[in-house]
């Protein structure tokens, strides 16, 4: 499968992808092009096409046009050549990982950031920045390795920095993942943070006072409904009644199917004949 096509993009909506990584381990500093930071909510809205797919920045594309000039100054250094590779996790069916390059063997795999001066510097010491670390470690578990290469570029110059598996570090991060990808499947919302509120105005409070004292009024009228009903059935004597231009009548409704009680519907993934999600939004307080 070739990166960054419409197929790699609609892919990566069924997997949690290595650059996802981050995102669920607390670490990535990055934002939408909207300005809302990206946590773990934002990444499953995503996922669920809740949100659009964000739109390129100028240093996103930047990353892709330096790609190439970055892999062929990084393969003069290791005197070897690597094309870009997407692998799957061989146990855990949900993670994937593209990799910028992976030699014939599948034995040498690199991670290539063309970098700022503050992560390049980082780089010059034999360090990643830690907002690339869940990446790198998802990348060598995908492509079943245990070290790979982090290539930093800037300017010209590049430098490699040789990064180990971290199997301790690994089944923390599975744990996460675990729950994301879980609340990817029930249509959960995993845990908010403060990054996934804004605050707004006082304009914006009473509109929604307003809306908190109808679903109060609804649910208080529901229940003098469901009060008023009962008696109304207790003098009718559970018999169809009127008086003037009013009746009363009772009539039957089918029951819902209970698809479990089905045997020919055993095994059978019910989930792909279900209509497309919808949005909920619900009102309570803090």
């Amino acid at each position: 499968m070739k990166q960054n096509t419409k197929e790699w993009l609609e892919t990566r909506k069924n997997y949690i992808g290595a650059s996802d990584a981050p995102i669920i381990m607390g670490v990535s500093p990055y934002k939408r092009s909207d300005g809302r930071p990206k946590t773990p909510y934002i990444l499953w809205m995503e996922k669920l096409d809740m949100l659009p797919r964000d739109q390129e920045n100028h240093a996103m594309r930047y990353g892709k046009e330096m790609e190439q000039p970055a892999r062929e100054a990084y393969e003069k250094m290791v005197n070897d050549f690597v094309s870009p590779k997407v692998c799957f996790h061989k146990s855990i069916n949900y993670l994937m990982a593209s990799l910028d390059g992976l030699s014939i063997d599948g034995k040498l795999a690199v991670e290539i950031k063309n970098a700022n001066a503050e992560d390049h510097s980082l780089a010059e010491n034999k360090k990643i920045p830690e907002k690339y670390y869940p990446q790198v470690q998802q990348q060598m578990a995908c492509a079943d390795l245990d070290g790979m290469h982090y290539f930093s570029f800037h300017k010209g110059k590049g430098v490699i920095v040789e990064v180990k598996r971290n199997d301790d570090y690994l089944e923390e991060m599975y744990s996460k993942e675990k729950e994301f990808w879980e609340c990817v499947e029930n249509f959960k919302p995993p845990k908010m943070t403060k990054d996934d509120f804004r605050e707004r105005d006082e304009n914006w409070y009473n509109q929604a006072l307003y809306l908190k004292d109808i679903k109060d009024q609804i649910k208080e009228l529901e229940k003098k409904e469901e009060e008023a009903e009962s008696i109304l059935k207790q003098i009718s004597e559970r018999e169809n009644s009127f008086y003037k231009n009013l009746r009363y009548t009772c009539s039957a409704r089918k029951g819902t199917v209970d698809y479990s009680k089905i045997p020919e519907l055993e095994g059978v993934d019910l989930d792909s004949y279900r209509k497309k999600h919808s949005q909920v939004w619900r009102l309570g307080s803090i």
